[in-house]
């Protein structure tokens, strides 16, 4: 069916491989931020409410922890619609 769909709707299949690729990316940049957010709590000294530097690192963190979680909002809804799609061809294949 995976071929049937391909063939019939590639833009489908092209729009479902973006979607695994941008699902990576955002998992790799959720990651990168967990460790920032842990290597300046771990190196700061004293109070982190007085570390200007450690502020910036969290609220920058904070920023792109929403911006990939909108974005897998929106994927997880692609996909929806894609899986939707794809099974409408069901009956087809068989």
């Amino acid at each position: 069916m995976k071929q049937f769909v391909f063939n019939s709707r590639p833009e489908l299949e092209e729009e479902r491989q973006q979607l695994v690729q941008q699902a990576g990316y955002n998992n790799r940049a959720l990651k990168e931020v967990e460790d920032s957010i842990l290597n300046t709590l771990s190196e700061s000294e004293g109070n982190i409410l007085e570390d200007e530097s450690a502020i910036q690192i969290l609220d920058s963190s904070k920023k792109i922890s929403k911006d990939i979680i909108e974005k897998q909002a929106i994927a997880t809804q692609t996909e929806k619609l894609i899986e939707k799609n794809r099974l409408a061809y069901r009956p087809i294949a068989k």
